[in-house]
């Protein structure tokens, strides 16, 4: 049985910017440091602490009692203040405190508790003290006079498992005010934030840290369930403050495609492609001249592909580094290879010693207690307990799935069970490395435990990419043999035996990939692999064909965020198109219905590269609907990237077979951005000949929304021509009806061609109320390449009253969301701001203006949006 732990307070200094300081002043700062490190040990001596070690330019040192910690801390600054005291070189130390139970490993204390006061040190600025919310309370009743605490709220340690509260120590002398803390909030990051500590992986952690100073990429290596991704996110989180312009995770597992891997590095950071462009263009350019860390997580079924784009990236981006999690190397330039462990285990002389210091014994206990509260390693189950995890050969995903059986069976019955298991895999295919066969034990030993019902619903779980929600299971895994209405409770028990992971928000589910390529073996091995990927083709077809009309409505922020997270199970099931025969017809609606999607996101090239591969499917060129409407999606995205001879030539296609069919809507929809390619290719006769007809269908047929985009595109051409009084109307009528439909997005167009004509009419009162409401509506539906137009007109505007550096700042701050929307500026509005920028950059000069754009562009869209409406408002 173990002793009852001791509750240890901790403290972690560092002195900010010594590096810089070694550098500039390298004689001096020898004594300097000398002094401080005298006068931390004096002070902790003093207050009855004992330094655990003196590293580099800062301190570990542990106290009984919190108050002694805070006491000799206050000594420690305070005695800082003066630079005489420290050899003429003021020395700025953050210092963070942290109370937690007393582990220790060969005199040395380790364990979370350490690790969360060293983050909290580093999330603190020269001259700070941080203390944490357990610190607080042990000494908030008995703080020296003069001492207060400052409450800072909660914030995100590099630790991803949850937020600490965190307090300022305020004294009199002390620095009050400080920047925000280093915090992940901090840096631009995606990391998602764990719900389970990081355990056992100090020295793992370590050393892949001094790895990546030495190297742009590293590659983290070992059999599935090792604990590679949960390495790679702490490592990214620990390196953090390095790359100022962000840390990025890429989960690359639901990819089924090499193609998509560039697509998916871009979604992560945000970049679109310029029309005509390939992503991977529009990625390297974005990563030239950024300090930054990107996580390509599980690349060992892309590994060709990742190490490709790998070498673009690197060759591009001089100041980026890659990490890469992987089943196997990635064989590219320059890479250095870590090869990640089990979870440290205990010799045979070792078993004396307390288990759960050793991080296999400690994972296991943890995750057991999480499952069953009661549970604790004792002298009665620690045999059980070390023989699991020394058969699982310490790897975490086996480690952890077993962990979640205590709710069933004792550590006795466990380690049994696992004991019979392994001695039936030792005939098994030697090929396969000894740890490999062990984590397919353990799958296949959880496998046979479920009930039959639960056994179908895990292997048909395996044709979902990148998780899915309830009711996406309860109809796909539903089926003759299993009622829809039974579905829930068995995922629900799924969860429960650790073999399906739900997010935070308890609204989508997902597999580790380990588990998903085993249930996908076994949807094989039951013949139901085409029934199954059927249905999840029929759910998301349906689910794309709701969705479709609400993008164009005041709801489409919501639905586009709804995409977002369903768009590799779409684009899933328009691979199954090209796998399975006969599914041409399901794919042209499929890709019809999420064209939108693609568009408002700007992932143009993707929603072209699709349509087009769905074109390709029909074996018969039949004139149906289907192949009509599809030819009209591929010639409309041609259009907005740009492409507008093909545009023409699909658009020309689509409009034979609607006369064959005598659609008058489908008429009236491509004569609009067919006449437009016309006019940007520079036949504005050909052009009105179209949209004229266009408008005069959609109004004979009373359609408001085709009439309302007809009229809205003959006013482009009118207005490029120079007839605001034609086109002025048009607009206004538009915007008249598509009010009446509550299109919102397509109200702020709208109102953004009118805000041009009354600018060109020198009506800028008006035009200030129109980019006002066009904002916020922008702001209202989420719509950012809305919101990249309105910064358009409103450097057209200010150009025109002379307010020359906004108009430079915002042509720039609307430059740069175009290189992430990929929307193309129309030859209507290139015509209206074209000269308004050309004269603001000769009246102010040319560096002048590049020097105010350059600030625009590295505007993020919050402010871009915000600086827009206090202009508009009058307000600056």
């Amino acid at each position: 049985m173990q002793a009852p732990a001791r509750v240890v307070t901790f403290l972690f200094t560092d002195i900010e910017g010594s590096t810089r300081l070694w550098e500039e002043q390298p004689a001096r700062m020898q004594p300097a440091l000398a002094r401080h490190d005298a006068i931390a040990r004096a002070a902790v001596k003093q207050h009855h602490g004992s330094v655990v070690k003196m590293s580099g330019d800062g301190l570990h040192a542990a106290f009984e009692d919190p108050l002694d910690a805070l006491a000799a801390t206050l000594e420690l600054q305070l005695a800082l203040i003066d630079p005489e005291h420290t050899a003429g070189i003021a020395l700025r130390v953050r210092c963070g405190l942290h109370a937690g139970v007393d582990e220790r490993r060969d005199n040395d204390f380790f364990g979370p508790s350490v690790n969360r006061a060293a983050r909290i040190m580093s999330a603190a600025h020269g001259g700070q003290v941080l203390v944490s919310q357990t610190v607080a309370v042990l000494v908030k009743d008995r703080l020296p006079e003069g001492v207060t605490l400052r409450d800072l709220g909660a914030a995100r340690l590099r630790d991803l498992e949850r937020p600490e509260h965190l307090f300022q120590v305020a004294h009199a002398q002390l620095r009050s005010e400080f920047p925000p803390l280093r915090s992940l909030e901090a840096t631009p990051n995606n990391l998602p934030q764990q719900l389970t500590s990081f355990i056992g992986r100090e020295r793992e952690l370590g050393e892949a840290t001094n790895l990546l100073t030495k190297t742009r990429l590293l590659t983290l290596v070992g059999t599935g369930g090792i604990g590679k991704t949960r390495l790679s996110l702490q490592l990214a989180a620990e390196a953090m403050v390095d790359f100022p312009d962000g840390v990025w995770f890429v989960e690359l597992a639901p990819l089924t495609e090499g193609e998509r891997v560039a697509q998916a590095v871009a979604s992560a950071l945000g970049v679109k492609e310029e029309p005509g462009e390939a992503v991977i263009d529009a990625l390297l350019r974005h990563l030239k001249n950024r300090r930054l860390l990107i996580v390509l997580d599980n690349c060992e079924h892309l590994t060709s592909a990742c190490a490709e784009l790998a070498r673009h990236m690197l060759e591009a981006a001089p100041q980026l580094k890659l990490v890469a999690s992987t089943r196997e190397h990635l064989r590219t330039a320059g890479e250095y290879t870590y090869v990640v462990p089990p979870l440290s285990l205990p010799h045979d002389n070792e078993v004396g010693h307390s288990l759960t210091q050793f991080g296999a014994v400690k994972l296991f206990a943890e995750r057991a207690a999480a499952a069953q509260p009661t549970f604790e390693v004792s002298s009665e189950n620690e045999a059980s307990v070390l023989e699991i995890c020394r058969r699982l050969d310490g790897i975490p995903l086996a480690i952890e799935l077993a962990a979640a059986r205590v709710r069933t069976l004792s550590v006795g019955a466990i380690a049994e069970r696992l004991n019979d298991r392994f001695r039936l895999l030792a005939s098994g295919d030697r090929a396969v490395l000894p740890r490999q066969q062990t984590l397919r034990a353990l799958i296949d030993w959880s496998y046979d435990l479920l009930s039959d019902p639960e056994r179908i619903v895990l292997r048909r779980l395996a044709v979902f990419a990148g998780g899915w929600t309830l009711e996406a299971a309860e109809t796909v895994a539903s089926g003759e043999d299993l009622p829809e209405c039974e579905v829930f409770d068995l995922l629900a028990h799924l969860v429960e035996k650790s073999l399906v992971i739900v997010d935070a928000t308890r609204e989508r589910y997902r597999l580790l990939d380990t588990i998903r390529q085993y249930a996908e073996e076994r949807l094989g091995q039951e013949g139901e692999t085409d029934a199954v990927h059927n249905r999840h083709l029929a759910f998301y077809l349906a689910f794309a064909e709701k969705a479709r009309p609400e993008l164009s409505g005041p709801r489409q922020a919501a639905w586009l965020t709804i995409l977002d997270a369903e768009r590799e199970n779409l684009l899933a099931a328009h691979s199954w198109c090209g796998a399975a025969a006969g599914r041409g017809d399901a794919d042209l609606r499929l890709v019809h219905a999420i064209k939108l999607y693609w568009i408002h996101r700007g992932l143009l090239n993707t929603g072209h590269s699709i349509t087009l591969e769905a074109l390709g499917r029909l074996s018969v060129r039949k004139p149906g609907i289907l192949r009509c409407r599809t030819l009209f999606d591929v010639g409309q995205l041609c259009y907005f990237m740009g492409r507008y001879r093909e545009a023409q030539s699909y658009l020309g296609e689509s409009l034979s077979l609607a006369r064959e069919l005598g659609d008058k809507v489908m008429l009236a929809m491509i004569q609009q951005p067919l006449g437009l390619s016309w006019q940007a290719t520079g036949d504005t006769s050909a052009a009105k000949k179209y949209l004229e007809e266009a408008l005069s269908l959609a109004r004979e047929m009373g359609h408001k929304r085709e009439t309302a985009a007809a009229m809205n595109a003959l006013a482009q051409l009118h207005r490029t021509e120079g007839r605001l009084g034609i086109s002025e109307p048009l607009y206004e009528e538009a915007v008249v009806l598509m009010r009446e439909l509550d299109d919102r997005e397509s109200i702020a167009v709208g109102l953004l061609n009118l805000a041009m004509v009354s600018v060109a009419q020198g009506k800028y009162i008006r035009a200030r109320a129109l980019l006002l409401e066009a904002l916020g509506i922008a702001e209202e539906v989420g719509s950012k390449p809305t919101g990249q137009s309105v910064l358009e007109v409103s450097a057209g505007l200010a150009a025109s009253v002379e307010d020359w550096e906004n108009a430079a700042w915002f042509y720039g701050a609307a430059e740069g969301q175009m290189e992430k929307t990929g929307l193309r500026r129309e030859p209507a509005d290139e015509a209206f701001l074209a000269p308004l920028i050309a004269r603001t950059s000769a009246v102010i000069g040319a560096h002048p203006f590049a020097a105010a754009a350059v600030t625009g562009r590295g505007a993020s869209y919050t402010e871009a949006m915000k600086k827009t409406r206090h202009w508009l408002a009058g307000d600056s």
